[in-house]
């Protein structure tokens, strides 16, 4: 689950949501290693010449100096630190000489950016600052050099972007890239150069896209039995060309597998801006283009880097891998040496052993190798949908909380996939349904024979149970693997881990967004389950020496709404509204919702006949076994899910938490406003005049020959009310699970 903020979670679920795509489009020889950057005298201290390769275009060193406007006195510039060399900004390359009065440098100010195996280039692009107050390069001339030889060379005059990309040539196997700035668009200014791209790195809108479409589609499989892998398609308009292979001045020759376009999809915010969340990044792989409607179209079909990997055969490099991130390096750096970093591995499960003899390895494929080694760890294969790496990770409780307000109906339930029997390298164990024909066959080198038990019984996890499938609006901060909590009713919910996800966008909507989900009951590592709802103590069975516990803490109780006021609701004051309206109308505010309780799961060794104190608090605290405590978990906002049964526990704002839940209390509500108003008449002897007959001034009626005196008269139409109380946080609970003595005592391993 993508983190999100509380106005990103309004507007997903918001009846008239607008949602917006956007493309990151890298077009750039993907073998490319990069070199140095050099240039005429830089600014000591504020330059940064290495950012000029980090693709991002946004300055943020906002430092006070001598060049005009640049000391802007509105609190965002600060003055020049001590330290600036150190300081951690984007800066780009930033020159050392001041243009003159008419932005014309004294000496030729120049940059340049060397690289090596790059095949052909037919496109660059140089980006300048894109604040008003830094200025643009008006003339300035690009070279692309290959040996020292410039074999291209554009002059540009009369500039006014700060991004400027350039194309129709070709230079085969080019090394430089030198930008030479002779005016500058404000006098008194340094050269400040951003960014130089050897290639296209384009940023594409729902203007570009939304119109033709966009598909994504991600899939994933926890068991490690399978590889699927995610997918996309993309169009986008193509009106000049520029990716028509009969184009001689486009850059279809730039064209390669392994290019990667990350994708972005978002919801509009009621202040106009769009919080974007990543989907990941997609590769083309073995061409994926094609053209279509005389070429004013340009699709893409793309992979993440697992479709990259998954039937590439593995040619080893130097000595094999000992470890499961070596492992995943040594996967991506089949794709290329700046590939072979874009990895992401749990820190707990990184430095775990793995070895593949030499000759096995040889035999496989990087998919093969990469569930091998994925499966013998204790993790699952994945493309990162934040950074699109290849990633190794164990499963998680956690995801999005889904109700009809995502959903356009009711989920469709079925059964899932029973398995009779689970053999793992020779060593066989009872499925979920012993007399079903389907049986599970894993032979995996990489598997110790003492893991055999528990790999074999870590598959069922997997099997039986329910499958879930969704239709509607989709929400791209869920990610593949999250374990999402179904709310189909206030009192009850159920979960159940997402497997496979689908969005497509067309002509600005989202619609239709199909998902997958999977709720095994093969019970995980364990058969056995118990759960603990008072303070007490547990015996430990003969013949068991392992057990799960999930500790769930007390929720917390919703605080209490405040209490109503009085608010003027009308005032018949001779026309006249004086009165001070009371802030929110005279309405409580509602209290704020509960906490739900922290949640601490682990698995721990034990004796039998060994005994646990259990304290299970009535009254709000930690859930405690032994010397474990709840404490030591943490809050899961949209509540920790036991995936082996799909109950819920810790969950925050629910309404009427069930006990043993641990689930926090909805807030209280708000008290109601109360209303008075006022009328005002003037009183004589033989009676008063309403307000709006006395005429001829203060306290002077034509139809009295006294003056009379005003009075007024209040009228309650209603009293404030005190806000209600929030819901009592639910008691939490001991949930254990352990193997039956008798699988115990049989295991010869």
């Amino acid at each position: 689950m993508i983190k999100s903020s509380d106005t990103y979670q309004e507007a997903i679920v918001a009846d008239g949501r607008r949602m917006h795509v956007k493309a990151v489009v890298d077009i750039e020889d993907p073998d490319m290693v990069q070199g140095e950057v050099t240039s005429v005298e830089q600014e000591p201290g504020i330059s940064r010449p290495e950012q000029v390769w980090d693709k991002n275009f946004a300055l943020n060193a906002h430092y006070a100096s001598m060049e005009p406007n640049r000391w802007i006195l509105d609190g965002s510039y600060i003055l020049r630190p001590e330290d600036a060399a150190t300081r951690d900004w984007e800066a780009g390359l930033v020159g050392a000489v001041l243009s003159g009065e008419d932005g014309v440098f004294p000496v030729p100010q120049w940059a340049q950016i060397d690289f090596q195996n790059v095949g052909v280039l037919q496109a660059c692009a140089v980006a300048f600052s894109d604040r008003l107050e830094d200025g643009v390069a008006v003339d300035f001339t690009v070279e692309v050099i290959s040996e020292g030889v410039a074999y291209h060379t554009t002059t540009v005059t009369g500039n006014t972007k700060s991004h400027v990309s350039i194309i129709g040539f070709r230079v085969n196997r080019p090394d430089t890239i030198r930008v030479t700035v002779t005016r500058w668009s404000l006098p008194g200014r340094r050269m400040r150069v951003v960014e130089i791209v050897p290639g296209v790195y384009e940023i594409w809108t729902g203007r570009e896209i939304e119109k033709s479409g966009l598909t994504v589609k991600m899939q994933g499989d926890p068991s490690c039995v399978t590889l699927p892998y995610g997918t996309a398609s993309i169009t986008m308009d193509n009106e000049s060309r520029r990716f028509d292979p009969r184009t001689k001045d486009g850059i279809f020759l730039m064209l390669e597998d392994r290019q990667g376009i990350e994708l972005y999809m978002g919801p509009e915010l009621p202040d106009g801006t769009v919080e974007y969340k990543k989907l990941g990044v997609f590769y083309q792989a073995n061409g994926g283009w094609m053209t279509g409607n005389n070429a004013i179209t340009m699709r893409w079909d793309l992979v993440d880097i697992i479709g990259l990997l998954v039937n590439r055969t593995y040619m080893p490099k130097g000595d094999p891998p000992t470890t499961l991130k070596g492992w995943l390096e040594a996967l991506a750096g089949q794709l290329g040496e700046s590939f072979v970093h874009r990895v992401r591995v749990d820190p707990d499960y990184a430095d775990l052993p793995v070895a593949i003899p030499d000759k096995e390895a040889e035999k496989m494929t990087c998919g093969e190798i990469l569930r091998h080694v994925c499966m013998a760890t204790g993790t699952w294969p994945r493309a990162d949908q934040t950074t699109g790496y290849l990633a190794a990770e164990p499963t998680w409780n956690e995801g999005n909380k889904l109700t009809l307000r995502n959903l356009n109906k009711y989920p469709t339930m079925s059964a899932n996939g029973d398995v009779a029997a689970v053999t793992v390298n020779g060593y066989t164990i009872d499925g979920t349904a012993p007399a079903c024909g389907n049986t599970l066959e894993i032979e995996n080198p990489c598997i110790p024979s003492a893991q055999r038990l528990e790999r074999a019984r870590a598959l069922l996890a997997f099997y039986g149970g329910n499958r879930l499938e969704t239709v509607g609006r989709g929400d791209p901060s869920s990610e593949i693997g999250d374990v999402d909590t179904i709310w189909l009713a206030e009192g009850n919910a159920t979960a159940a881990r997402r497997i496979k996800q689908e969005f497509s966008i067309s002509g600005g909507v989202l619609k239709n967004c199909s998902s997958t989900f999977v709720r095994g009951d093969g019970l995980f590592l364990f058969q056995e389950r118990v759960q603990i709802l008072e303070s007490g103590e547990f015996v430990v069975p003969e013949g068991v020496w392992r057990l799960r516990v999930i500790l769930v803490g007390h929720g917390w109780s919703g605080r209490p709404g405040t209490d109503g006021t009085w608010n003027n609701h009308r005032n018949q004051f001779m026309g006249e509204h004086i009165f001070t309206q009371a802030p929110n109308g005279g309405y409580g505010v509602d209290g704020s919702p509960g906490a739900g309780g922290m949640v601490w799961e682990g698995i721990i060794d034990v004796n039998p006949g060994q005994v646990f104190q259990v304290s299970v608090p009535p009254d709000g605290g930690h859930t405690v076994f032994g010397k474990y405590s709840s404490g030591d978990g943490k809050q899961y906002p949209n509540g920790f899910t036991d995936i082996a049964t799909g109950d819920v526990y810790g969950r925050t704002g629910v309404r009427n938490p069930a006990p043993g839940s641990g689930d926090g209390g909805e807030g209280g509500a708000g008290g109601q406003a109360g209303s008075w108003y006022v009328v005002g008449h003037w009183y004589y002897d033989d009676g008063y005049v309403y307000p709006g007959t006395s005429e001829g001034g203060w306290g002077v009626d034509p139809g009295h020959d006294t003056p009379g005196h005003w009075e007024r008269e209040s009228f309650v139409e209603r009293h404030p009310t005190d806000g209600k109380p929030g819901a009592a946080g639910a008691t939490g609970c001991v949930i254990i699970y352990w193997d039956p003595p008798e699988v115990i005592d049989n295991d010869d391993t």
